[in-house]
């Protein structure tokens, strides 16, 4: 029974890595068939993300009364970063659901069709990056050598975003309610994570952000591109959990890939 569980583990990370260049193809023909027709193409990606940054850069700037060359780059970097997250986290529930037909009709790799997700919001991520570039435009004093980090935090968050979509795929393909629960999370999650401030601006209150996870992988991409090393909390909070989340992932996928097909039936 153990050797049968864990050729079916090996069968879904083989599987995952021989198509890998098929989940990018399709996640970018996705994108490109969301927006087909339109002038701006996947460029209103970016044109939603420039107005939205426009909005709140102004609004809270005033409000919190903050240097906006400090506050404009800094927010926009972790809005990008936080669309990047909620999306991915808030699809993943029903990412098996949706893609039933795949599981029904063909043996394919469950974690092939997380990593299709996360392709698809990698690229929606890559698109807003020109908003990035177009502030550091405007606001250029933050870039320094620490930006070379940058790349190093989004693929750790990578990395993390698909066991989680993994992992929550699998238990909300069991349970259906999973979905709108997370929907209805993430809203009030969003204040509580620190995209629209810094933890330290909190005082004696930051416990709040130093125990919600986001905060961190919104700190290993955003403090690179603002001139400021990652701490080394961040960096262990990281990978301590890339390594249990993805123990977990590996254990529920390999007991309960057999019965995918019944549940998102």
């Amino acid at each position: 029974m153990t050797d049968a569980k864990n050729d079916i583990l090996s069968k879904e990370i083989s599987g995952a890595l021989s198509r890998a260049e098929l989940a990018f193809h399709l996640a970018w023909s996705d994108t490109r068939a969301r927006y087909r027709r339109s002038i701006l193409g996947p460029f209103w990606l970016v044109f939603g993300t420039l107005l939205g940054v426009g909005g709140l850069g102004f609004v809270w700037g005033a409000l919190l009364d903050v240097d906006r060359s400090v506050f404009i780059p800094s927010l926009t970097i972790s809005i990008i970063t936080w669309y990047l997250l909620s999306g991915s986290i808030t699809e993943a529930a029903s990412v098996f659901f949706n893609n039933r037909s795949l599981f029904l009709n063909m043996e394919v790799s469950s974690l092939l069709i997380s990593l299709l997700l996360l392709f698809r919001q990698l690229i929606n991520f890559a698109h807003n990056i020109v908003v990035v570039v177009i502030v550091y435009v405007v606001y250029p004093e933050h870039l320094g050598w620490a930006a070379l980090l940058a790349p190093i935090g989004i693929l750790l968050v990578s990395f993390n975003l698909l066991w989680i979509i993994q992992l929550t795929g699998y238990i909300g393909a069991r349970f259906r309610d999973l979905a709108p629960l997370i929907a209805a999370i993430m809203q009030p999650l969003f204040f509580i994570t620190p995209v629209l401030f810094r933890p330290e601006q909190l005082g004696a209150r930051a416990y709040v952000t130093a125990i919600n996870p986001l905060t961190y992988m919104l700190e290993i991409v955003r403090d690179p591109l603002m001139g400021k090393i990652p701490s080394i909390t961040t960096w262990a909070v990281m990978i301590g959990l890339t390594i249990i989340g993805w123990g977990a992932t590996l254990v529920l996928t390999k007991s309960k890939r057999r019965r995918l097909p019944y549940w998102v039936n």
